[in-house]
């Protein structure tokens, strides 16, 4: 079976070459990461072989010399590589890490403070996830940032959040995301920024054309027009102009069942007027727009979706809520960062700066996974190369042979040396049958799969080396 000729695979690790001066912080800091994927745990001491490693481990992450921008800057810079020539989406959003539980354990003012839960000790994270947006592969990540709001500072009100400039407020992240990404990937086709509620934010649609971006967010704010009216009366007179059925997930914990919604569509071109809350004096008193609504029919679904792409087909239409939905990437990488991956929130570092870097790495890990499940799911093909390199894939060949049943039903039934078949063999390992009949892999079963396939894979390198030794001694 022949590999991939792609003479330089870009996998899912960053490259850290000369990121902290050291080559010795750039090695320890791979093996770590490697240690955060075979592991499928945040603690160091859990993933650490011995106690020697352990020290090491520990060393490394209160090292200052391995910083914060060091390992942001290694994990961008894979993402401008893959780009090229492709039209991305880059998905924002916001989460925070709560260490409330630990408070007598982690150092004061190491990088931990309050969060947006009273009295909650912890840090706010905010990335951009880019996803290709014609195949909706996973790529890594255009822009992180992770902060602490400092305990005991004077509130919104104290400070006169409202009079400030948008620099100095925290809802900047949107726009200071926007301008990186727009830097960051400009061979690209196309990029366009992708957001919840909380962007809804005039000035980021005024950078939009410097930073040669599209933005597409969802609107927050019933905003004033340039009709005069206000924006949801202004969609309340407008027709249905297409129909489309929506199947909607059941919750068991919230007791919902799986349904078909109906839902009606309208869009329109319009302009958006200038709020008194934006300080921006260089932004026009009005900025042209779309509009899409997604309603469902005498229900509560609603959608309305604020773009700076062209809306004038219900193709078009339907092309805009089909890449708002991608937000979904984003939310799968914060929760496998908490509960049900890494359990970042159980780390026991005492430093509040190396949990912060612990999490940025365990982000690189968590994009793996990402990719796979998209991979299950999805008609289109992600190159293996972007994903696993060719030692990997050599080793993954061996365990192929391994887990094939007799049976048709139990081959690995996709092209050999794609990221699906490749996928097929984590999932394998991770305890899933195989069968057609049963549901798709999920995150923790390609997690379970990774550590083993990397305990595997730890061996037979070892075993590999061990016969070149050999038979060139």
């Amino acid at each position: 079976m022949e590999l991939s000729r792609m003479k330089d695979p870009i996998n899912s690790n960053p490259d850290f070459s000369g990121a902290f001066g050291d080559k010795r912080i750039e090695k320890r800091a791979g093996q770590v990461l490697n240690k955060l994927i075979v592991g499928r745990n945040s603690s160091l001491r859990q993933i650490s072989e011995d106690e020697s490693e352990q020290r090491s481990f520990y060393r490394l992450f209160n090292n200052e010399s391995f910083s914060e921008q060091g390992i942001k800057e290694s994990i961008v810079k894979r993402s401008k590589k893959l780009c090229t020539g492709r039209h991305v989406l880059c998905i924002q959003d916001t989460t925070e890490f709560n260490f409330s539980g630990q408070q007598g354990r982690v150092k004061a003012k190491s990088g931990l403070g309050t969060t947006t839960r009273e009295g909650a000790l912890g840090f706010m994270l905010h990335c951009s996830l880019v996803v290709d947006a014609e195949r909706k592969h996973a790529i890594g990540y255009s822009y992180i940032k992770a902060w602490e709001r400092e305990q005991g500072a004077p509130n919104r009100r104290e400070r006169g959040y409202q009079q400030l400039p948008i620099e100095q407020k925290e809802s900047y992240k949107w726009i200071a995301a926007a301008r990186e990404s727009g830097e960051l990937l400009k061979q690209a086709k196309m990029i366009t920024i992708v957001a919840d509620r909380e962007s809804d934010i005039y000035d980021l649609f005024g950078i939009a054309e410097k930073a040669k971006v599209e933005v597409l967010i969802r609107s927050n704010h019933d905003r004033n027009i340039s009709c005069g009216a206000k924006l949801r009366n202004y969609l309340d007179e407008l027709p249905v102009m297409h129909n489309y059925d929506l199947a909607v997930s059941g919750d068991i914990r919230k007791g919902s069942k799986s349904r078909i919604a109906e839902m009606g569509l309208k869009w329109a071109k319009t302009e958006i007027m200038k709020p008194i809350s934006c300080k921006d004096d260089s932004l026009p008193d009005a900025m042209e727009v779309y509009v899409v609504e997604a309603r469902e029919l005498n229900k509560g679904i609603y959608w309305r979706i604020l773009t700076t792409h062209e809306v004038k087909t219900a193709e078009q239409a339907m092309q805009i809520i089909s890449w708002y939905k991608e937000r979904w990437h984003i939310e799968q990488v914060f929760r496998l960062l908490k509960t049900e991956g890494f359990r970042i929130e159980r780390s026991q570092l005492e430093q509040g700066w190396a949990i912060r870097k612990l999490t940025l790495l365990a982000m690189m890990a968590t994009l793996r996974i990402l990719q796979m499940m998209l991979a299950y799911s999805d008609d289109s093909e992600q190159a293996i190369d972007e994903v696993f390199d060719h030692q990997e894939q050599a080793c993954l060949i061996v365990m192929n042979k391994k887990l094939e049943g007799e049976t048709d039903k139990l081959k690995n039934p996709f092209s050999a040396n794609t990221l699906k078949w490749a996928t097929w063999i984590i999932a394998r390992m991770g305890g899933w049958k195989g069968y057609a009949s049963q549901r798709k892999p999920g995150p923790i079963v390609l997690q379970k799969g990774l550590v083993k396939f990397y305990n595997v894979y730890e061996g037979w390198s070892l075993l590999l080396n061990y016969q070149k030794n050999v038979y060139t001694l």
